[in-house]
């Protein structure tokens, strides 16, 4: 610590408003011209590269006391070697850290000091009676938080608060500086399973920075436990179910006939599934070249249908009221040419694969084929 003259004579003017958010060379331009070159080594070669790191380092000289070839030179510009091996800091390298150090500490004061005052400053600048009266939007905002505080239902209406706060931060942010929080990821992924993509980019477009774009949302169910492959069982999550007996459902839905390419299993979706006893075969249509995709395009037929297996687990004895939400089991095109044979050996197959996670299925059913 300085004392009160010595602070008097610390002018920290000479370091610039951004120092403490400078790093790497631009950090070690400042110690070179506030405290000189060697200083600047130091640090430099022990990966110090910024105000924060130099302020929680105990001790910037403790390396000059170990045996170490790659710092030799520097060792022999900044310090003196005395007869017992020892390496000691120059006076001069020691004075320039510890006025350095100073100016730091003094910045780090005001800046602290200032904070509040400027935010108070600003705050009473703009909220103004006048300024509440010109924007009641604000105003009832305010009412709305202050409500909120005194009747204790901040938790009541959290998603409601979260998604607000995402809303106006974001509408003070470029497009490419946009942040959601987990909440309003999640509520995301779920309005465009349920409402599709015209929903979802019509609430996008029109709640300006409310929900992320389609790209980032292709991301978040690319990397959620949602996503999955065409005609692939998803009988793992039938961990999730809690429950050691259910029903399955199988059923077609008419689709728009459209293919697409699924990168994450690098073949080609919408195609009618081939069946192997019943069986959809996932990844099936995996041409290598334009010829072999032209082929698959001339010899196989663009599924209309959509073949959906759910699974429903049976609420248990300890929460008989609370009835658990379906399982997708598995999805993929199919056309109307369906035998009873095929729907069987299907049913005998998820029956085993469910007996092997310790679910038993007490029942199907299906719609009209």
């Amino acid at each position: 610590m300085c004392s009160r003259n010595e602070d008097i004579l610390l002018d920290i003017t000479v370091l610039p408003k951004d120092i403490f958010e400078r790093v790497g060379h631009k950090f070690y331009d400042v110690v070179k011209s506030v405290a000189g070159d060697s200083l600047a080594k130091i640090l430099k070669i022990q990966l110090i590269n910024s105000v924060g790191k130099l302020l929680n380092t105990p001790d910037i000289f403790a390396f000059f006391q170990y045996d170490s070839e790659e710092t030799d030179a520097i060792k022999l510009e900044s310090c003196f070697k005395s007869k017992t091996g020892q390496f000691i800091v120059k006076p001069g390298i020691q004075s320039s850290f510890s006025y350095f150090i100073n100016l730091l500490n003094k910045a780090l004061k005001q800046k602290q000091e200032l904070a509040p005052n400027e935010n108070t400053e600003n705050y009473s600048n703009y909220i103004t009676d006048e300024f509440l009266d010109n924007h009641p939007l604000l105003k009832s905002l305010i009412k709305w938080y202050r409500l909120n505080d005194l009747n204790g239902v901040k938790q009541t209406n959290q998603f409601l608060v979260s998604f607000i706060d995402n809303l106006i931060n974001n509408c003070t942010q470029s497009p490419n500086n946009f942040r959601h929080s987990e909440s309003i990821k999640n509520f995301a992924i779920c309005l465009y399973v349920l409402g599709g993509k015209q929903t979802y980019e019509f609430i996008r477009l029109n709640l300006y920075g409310s929900i992320p774009n389609l790209t980032t949302l292709g991301e978040l169910i690319k990397n959620s436990d949602t996503a999955f492959s065409e005609a692939e069982f998803n009988f793992e999550s039938l961990r999730q179910c809690h429950s050691q007996f259910g029903f399955c459902s199988e059923d077609t839905t008419g689709i728009i006939r459209k293919v697409e390419y699924d990168s994450k299993t690098n073949s080609f979706v919408g195609f009618v599934t081939p069946i192997d006893h019943g069986i959809p075969l996932p990844k099936f249509y995996q041409p290598n070249t334009f010829n072999e995709l032209r082929t698959i395009y001339e010899t196989n037929e663009i599924a209309s249908l959509l073949n959906v297996h759910m699974f429903q687990s049976i609420p248990t004895e300890d929460n008989a009221t609370r009835i658990p939400r379906p399982l997708l089991l598995s999805a993929y095109g199919v056309d109307n040419k369906i035998t009873a044979i095929n729907v069987l050996n299907r049913w005998m197959y998820i029956f085993q694969h469910c007996l092997d996670q310790n679910v038993r299925i007490i029942g199907f059913s299906t719609g009209k084929f």
